[in-house]
């Protein structure tokens, strides 16, 4: 099948520290003048598409809130169709607008919704919602992302640190709605209109871009920045395994020539 949309990865493959990618404005212009479908995808909880969006514009590049999916809203779409349900939020103050209507109950709910909430995870947080789960209701979070790089280039603790302890303790699995899910994926696919043999994700995350899209059906490319700067050549045999990418890149810079090396990008002349 022809390719037709590409799921790009924002933070480590557009954006890296506050800043854009070499290149990356120019590359996305190419592809979208090339009759490419763009979706931009993030595990980002703590901002809303239309922030994310300002900011991809203060950086150079040029966007539309529409384009852009991500796993906060993927979990309000998903604790929504969950027809009567009472929740337990413990999320970001900009990801509480997304549950406006939701019924709300701190004392026995019947789902716990976890997004990145930083220096609110506390003991007393923690063991709070480890009673609320141990007593059966159900996890539901955004991602379990172990960590993220802030505006210096520091690696710092995600929500994802966090959650997995609850899932141990409890005994419980989370259902995760965005990326490595699936039905993040297929979200996106859904929302370009293309099947997942005319798409390709781009991204520098083999625990969540590149493990979800082989999860969906989706062939996938690593750029080597963002997290691509330390993914490993080959799986390890001391770790989990991780299966590669079908493509490595140095960045999404390269992305424009590499689709057209494979006859997947139709030449444009720029002006």
């Amino acid at each position: 099948m022809p390719l037709k949309a590409l799921l790009i990865d924002i933070d480590g493959t557009l954006v890296f520290q506050g800043r854009a990618i070499d290149g990356a404005a120019r590359a996305l212009q190419e592809l979208a003048a090339a009759g490419l479908r763009l979706r931009l995808l993030t595990n980002i909880s703590a901002r809303s598409p239309t922030r994310i969006a300002q900011e991809l514009w203060a950086s150079g590049i040029a966007v539309a809130t529409q384009q852009i999916q991500t796993a906060a809203t993927a979990c309000a779409d998903h604790v929504r169709r969950q027809r009567g349900a009472s929740c337990h939020l413990l999320v970001p103050e900009a990801m509480e607008p997304l549950f406006e209507g939701v019924r709300r109950d701190d004392r026995a709910p019947d789902l716990v919704v976890i997004g990145d909430i930083a220096e609110r995870f506390d003991y007393l947080t923690l063991d709070r919602v480890f009673r609320l789960l141990h007593a059966g209701a159900r996890l539901v979070v955004p991602h379990r992302n172990l960590y993220w790089f802030d505006a210096s280039g520091q690696a710092r603790l995600d929500a994802g640190a966090f959650i997995l302890g609850l899932e141990a303790a409890a005994r419980t699995s989370a259902t995760v709605t965005g990326k490595p899910s699936p039905v993040f994926f297929e979200a996106a696919l859904d929302a370009l209109g293309v099947a997942a043999d005319e798409a390709l994700v781009v991204g520098d995350d083999l625990l969540t871009d590149i493990a979800g899209a082989r999860a969906a059906g989706l062939a996938s490319v690593l750029v080597g920045t963002g997290k691509g700067l330390a993914a490993p050549a080959a799986p390890s045999a001391s770790s989990a395994p991780l299966l590669p990418p079908d493509h490595r890149i140095p960045s999404i810079a390269a992305l424009p020539q590499y689709l057209r090396e494979r006859g997947l990008l139709a030449c444009t002349t720029s002006s």
